[in-house]
């Protein structure tokens, strides 16, 4: 028969055994970082007024600094790939939680039933509309099948003549679904590395960023008044480059990176002199002023060699600013609650300004509804149209916990139904 240990004895092993274990500490808290939702605001306030400005103003100048969606839109990925890492990856130490990644595939359906719902909402809403301009244009309708397909499932960022058919930015929610499949192992993998990897993950995507604008470059023009007429702009290609889910996908891992490289600061690191996010904040805004001069390089080239470096580090500087004892005042005014309102509206101002404004410019809707497109007096009541439609449906689909229970349910079901997809069981 066994030897029956005694209690004391066997008191006395359990201790000599935690003792002799790899002692493990809590994971550090995180921080509420809520200058976020403020700097998405700043970013999708000027892509509104840029897809209509022509109906706003007839200032050349005005025009040129206005329309430069393509280069902004850049941020949001970034900004995408910061929160994510800050969300799933460990806190002043190398690795992520296990825990969040134990399902990958619920990790991905998630992300995407948290903005189809709207997208559906919105695309079944307006097909009346979209179908009507396709009929006006005499599009067979083995093609308006084929883009309405497209759009519901958030394939049309890959097909670069199909982009920008129907509600044109929902391109942005296809090539964001494309890099959430990749985000699981992104997150995991980039939480590997040192700080010092993550700086040099930084600077290789942004190297490989700007050598793929520039082959765009080399082969269509690398300054915007060298457009001399549709055939110079190679659409094709340029949609390819704007568009593409890869290239997306790049922008959103130097977020990631640029998230770790600050999480993994030291006390001393933290101690050292940093620039504030106001110089970042204007250095990276200001690279939109070059379209005015003779250094108007295209926006694939503004966009991956100065503005999204540029936003990165602003988003490194305010994560910094809003630790500390005293954030600087813009700080304090992207966090404020208004701006924290106005950025919760983000979605809902991307998605429904595009066919709101079709309404009233698009000249095949407009012409049998007004007459023809609304003046440049009617700009202030379109974008107040929109900033109000954008509220009621932020309140009402966004942020209706029925709506959000139904998503997570479907993202539940899905998850189960391609489990496996995004792991190895062997």
């Amino acid at each position: 028969p066994r030897r029956r240990m005694p209690a004391d004895a066997s008191a006395k092993t359990a201790a000599r055994t935690a003792a002799q274990r790899p002692r493990t500490t809590p994971h550090a808290q995180k921080p509420r970082i809520d200058y976020i939702d403020g700097c998405c605001f700043a970013l999708v306030f000027p892509i509104v007024i840029a897809h209509f400005a022509r109906f706003g103003t007839s200032s050349r100048t005005l025009l040129k600094l206005l329309t430069q969606e393509n280069v902004l839109v850049g941020g949001f990925f970034v900004i995408y790939g910061y929160v994510a890492a800050y969300a799933f990856t460990r806190l002043g130490e190398v690795g992520s939680d296990e825990r969040k990644f134990a399902k990958p595939e619920l990790f991905f359906w998630s992300r995407v039933m948290s903005y189809y719902p709207l997208h559906f909402l919105v695309s079944t809403m307006f097909a009346p509309m979209f179908i009507a301009v396709e009929r006006f244009y005499k599009t067979p309708w083995k093609t308006t099948g084929f883009r309405a397909f497209l759009n519901f499932s958030l394939l049309q960022a890959w097909f670069p003549a199909e982009t920008q058919t129907w509600n044109q930015p929902a391109w942005f929610l296809s090539a964001l679904t494309f890099s959430n499949i990749a985000m699981p192992q992104v997150l995991i993998r980039s939480a590997m590395l040192s700080k010092s990897g993550a700086q040099k993950l930084f600077l290789a995507m942004t190297g490989l960023s700007v050598l793929q604008k520039t082959s765009f470059s080399q082969t269509s023009r690398f300054h915007e008044h060298n457009i001399t007429n549709a055939d110079s702009q190679v659409p094709l290609i340029w949609n390819m480059t704007r568009f593409h889910p890869f290239w997306a996908l790049i922008e959103m891992v130097m977020g990631v990176a640029s998230a770790r490289e600050v999480m993994l600061e030291t006390e001393e690191d933290k101690k050292r002199f940093h620039l504030g996010p106001l110089a970042y904040f204007v250095a990276a805004y200001s690279s939109l002023l070059l379209r005015a001069t003779k250094f108007d390089f295209n926006d694939a080239i503004v966009r991956s060699a100065l503005f999204v470096p540029l936003y990165s580090k602003f988003l490194q500087a305010m994560h910094r600013d809003c630790l500390s004892s005293s954030p600087s005042a813009l700080t304090q005014l992207l966090s404020s609650g208004p701006l924290r309102y106005l950025g919760s509206l983000t979605f809902s101002l991307f998605l429904l300004h595009a066919p709101i404004g079709q309404l009233f410019y698009k000249k095949a809707i407009a012409t049998r509804l007004w007459g023809g497109p609304m003046s440049a007096a009617f700009f202030p009541s379109y974008l107040a149209i929109v900033l109000a439609s954008s509220v009621a449906v932020t309140e009402g689909v966004i942020k209706n916990p029925s709506v959000q229970s139904l998503a997570a349910r479907a993202a539940r079901w899905l998850a189960s139904q391609t489990e496996g997809m995004l792991q190895d069981f062997s």
